[in-house]
């Protein structure tokens, strides 16, 4: 990304600058030393600063060894990419320890590694209250570092008697170099500080747009789908509709015709009119099995090729995988000895119920529930989802849920969540399974 590689460059000028004032420092210290030694001034020098000076190699080694890893691990932290937030803050504390040794083995005359370290972190960490602390740790670091009070703490000789064996030509190329240096550094840390936070911006507002994009494709595929499903079933109950008015009509019309016959051979042939009953026996039975296999065509695919208790579990499992939402399934029915289309209607329920929970409750976590209440089995399905706004209609899935649980003796009751038990859409069904034996086409 273009801005990243200005703000990486601007991060590295920045390091650019605070290597060139330690050597800077260093140097200075260093060619005055070799200055008082020559002119045999130490005695007057020791005077004026009132302690004995680290030696000026010290300085040039100590602050040059902290300078390299701390620029290593600016430059290189981001190659480290550290998952885990304990090793995170262990690279932060090291690179302000770092700074802060830095200030101190150049005496705190310069402090600008607060501000290099401070850009640094403020650019890799992401979280608000993360980069708060930060500011308020690089900023209270770099408060104290002021040499006025941090020589209060540390004692060392000030610069400006270092200054002081030079010619007024000499300390102000010294003075403008110094103020030069620093004032660039600081223009790099405003400029990275603005065009990071006008990035980001840039960057919430693209995602903004981009998440209103995202809702809208949302909403016409939603539209889409809903289409979609409605020419389907459209489609399935004229085909539905088709099947079984070829299939009643043909058999009734020979049940009709047979009968017909019958009535009129009673009583003058009555072995005939038995053949005519016997053969429209035989219609309505073939109509029977064809329309029961045309009712069969619909039964739904889960149910065909698995056990009706590892097709509620497999429905369920595929549920939470395609959706955002955790279902917790109870099963305290036992074993789910259902006929046919008593599975088939309970696996519908629980479809539905939990596509209605997700694409109108917008719900994270669902509750289902089987278990039997005397003979009664009964599906409970629970979310924490919008619920139902007051007054609205009963829509397509549940009455959809409704029709098919009146015509096996059931019945759908639904409505939202008390509010002891928080926000949310509760619905139960129940359903009394039919005894071994009894017929249902």
């Amino acid at each position: 990304m273009k801005q990243d590689r200005t703000l990486r460059t601007l991060r590295a000028l920045m390091l650019g600058i605070n290597l060139a004032l330690v050597l800077y420092y260093s140097l200075l210290r260093g060619l005055t030393t070799l200055r008082l030694a020559r002119g045999f001034a130490a005695r007057d020098f020791l005077a004026l600063a009132s302690l004995v000076p680290a030696p000026p190699w010290q300085m040039t080694l100590l602050s040059l060894g902290l300078f390299v890893p701390l620029a290593a691990l600016i430059l290189g932290k981001g190659r480290l990419a550290p998952q885990r937030p304990l090793t995170r803050a262990a690279l932060f504390a090291a690179e302000i320890l770092l700074a802060t040794l830095e200030a101190a083995s150049l005496d705190f005359y310069y402090r600008g590694f607060f501000l290099m370290v401070l850009a640094d972190l403020v650019y890799t960490v992401q979280d608000r209250r993360g980069r708060a602390g930060i500011i308020a740790v690089l900023t209270g670091l770099y408060a104290l570092a002021d040499y006025d009070i941090a020589s209060v703490l540390v004692p060392s000789v000030p610069l400006r008697i270092y200054l002081s064996y030079y010619t007024d030509a000499f300390r102000s190329w010294f003075g403008g170099v110094e103020s030069l240096l620093e004032s660039l550094h600081v223009l790099l840390f405003v400029v990275f500080l603005v065009l990071l936070f006008l990035g980001q911006k840039e960057e919430n507002t693209r995602v903004q747009q981009l998440n209103a994009q995202l809702q809208e494709s949302y909403r016409q595929l939603q539209d889409y789908a809903d289409k979609t499903e409605h020419m389907a079933e459209l489609r399935e109950r004229n085909r539905l509709a088709r099947e079984i008015h070829d299939t009643l009509g043909h058999t009734l019309t020979g049940i009709i015709m047979t009968t017909d016959a019958s009535l009129v051979l009673m009583d003058a042939a009555p072995d005939q009119a038995r053949q005519q009953l016997q053969l429209a026996n035989q219609t309505a039975r073939e109509g029977l099995n064809d329309v029961r296999r045309s009712i069969n065509a619909l039964r739904p695919d889960a149910l065909e090729h698995r056990r009706f208790a590892e097709a509620l579990e497999d429905t369920i499992e595929k549920f939470c995988l395609t959706t955002a939402a955790k279902v917790n399934y109870t099963q305290d029915a036992g074993d789910l000895d259902l006929a046919p289309d008593e599975e088939e209607a309970v696996y519908r329920v629980l479809q539905e119920s939990l596509t209605n929970a997700v694409r109108h409750g917008k719900a994270r976590n669902i509750e289902v529930r089987l278990a039997y209440e005397g003979p009664e089995l009964v599906i409970t399905v629970k979310d924490d989802g919008l619920g139902m706004a007051e007054g609205q209609p009963e829509g397509f899935g549940l009455r959809h849920m409704r029709e098919r649980l009146a015509l096996l003796h059931g019945d759908l009751q639904y409505g939202n969540r008390p509010p002891q038990e928080g926000r949310g859409f509760a619905l139960t069904a129940r359903l009394r399974p039919r005894q071994k034996g009894e017929e249902t086409i």
